[in-house]
């Protein structure tokens, strides 16, 4: 499967920041959303204010409908993004 991300997006943006010692906002905001996410596919809405469009615009994946193909985007970015270890747990 192959994901077109908007160039312009936030998500880009905060992945290539690499101020501080802690973990990158991006990668943090991509681990939350990936577990929001999966909460939203089984029917429950992770806060008030959630929207799956918030998600699609953060991450620039206008092109992709449907919650699930959202959600296999994401899988798909963890494992390019994250170190195996991190993404296995």
């Amino acid at each position: 499967m192959q994901i077109n991300i908007d160039e312009t997006c936030q998500f880009l943006t905060d992945l290539d920041n690499k101020q501080g010692l802690g973990v990158n906002r991006g990668v943090y905001n991509l681990i939350c959303s990936k577990r929001d996410l999966s909460l939203f596919c089984k029917g429950i809405k992770p806060h008030r204010k959630w929207r799956l469009k918030d998600v699609k615009a953060y991450f620039g994946l206008f092109d992709t409908n449907g919650k699930y193909k959202i959600k296999d985007a994401l899988d798909l970015l963890c494992d390019a993004v994250l170190p195996k270890e991190v993404n296995d747990g």
